[in-house]
């Protein structure tokens, strides 16, 4: 068998090459020929090692399963939230609008995916996403969305007019700044909210505070206008730079 060119190649490449790893390619290979055979594996084989490899082929498959349920869930998640935030006149009477603003509120803490809801602080966003996106974020109070929420305001406040967004969903937009700097600033130690993120804000807060436009929203009560929440948000601010500054 010296003469035989085979033989000699398998001698050389058994010489080299692990027998597990031969015994490998050649399960892996049987197994692409019968793909039904690859299917009943994980039933009745918990585990598998080849080498220094092992493979817990009962628990891989039971990860993929709870991978897929959660996707399935965030993707049902996805869809009641858009729903909802689509699903309403962001122009109707304050009064109509408390039971959307309960319903998100509701939902805001159980949100795992944040992506609908960030979106609707982008330029062009529906007025209604725009409202759902504030009345969320304030019930939240979320120090991973701030940067958001200040970028919105920013370009919403260098508006004359507010990207002609009605006064209450501005007014909710400054009122979840207000809540969350507040949620960052009133415990002991430094702010949750770095420096620069407040001196930011500081400067966001104190524009849409100073637009001509926003001048106009209840010159006889300017606390209950959109003046209100940005000065409260401005003064908490303060007390957070001031932590900083000590």
């Amino acid at each position: 068998m010296d003469d035989d060119a085979v033989y000699q190649y398998l001698k050389l490449i058994l010489d080299y090459v692990p027998i597990w790893v031969v015994l490998l390619f050649g399960l892996i290979t049987w197994l692409i020929r019968n793909p039904e055979r690859l299917e009943l594996i994980p039933k009745y084989v918990a585990k598998a090692k080849f080498g220094d490899i092992e493979f817990e082929l009962r628990e891989i498959k039971a990860e993929l399963a709870d991978t897929k349920e959660l996707v399935s869930e965030l993707e049902e998640e996805n869809l009641r939230l858009s729903s909802l935030m689509g699903g309403f006149d962001a122009h109707a009477p304050v009064t109509e609008l408390e039971p959307v603003r309960q319903k998100l509120k509701a939902m805001s803490s159980n949100i795992d995916d944040l992506s609908p809801v960030l979106a609707g602080l982008e330029p062009g966003a529906d007025p209604a996403e725009v409202y759902a996106a504030a009345e969320i974020l304030r019930a939240r109070r979320d120090f991973s969305c701030f940067d958001a929420l200040i970028g919105a305001l920013d370009r919403i406040g260098r508006d004359p007019k507010l990207e002609d967004l009605r006064y209450h969903t501005v007014w909710t937009l400054a009122s979840a700044v207000h809540k969350t700097v507040i949620a960052a600033v009133k415990h002991d130690g430094l702010p949750k909210l770095t420096k620069s993120q407040l001196e930011r804000a500081q400067t966001v807060m104190q524009q849409l505070h100073d637009n001509p436009h926003v001048q106009l929203d209840r010159p006889d009560d300017i606390k209950q206008g959109i003046r209100g929440p940005a000065s409260y948000a401005l003064t908490w601010i303060g007390k957070g730079l001031r932590k900083y500054d000590r």
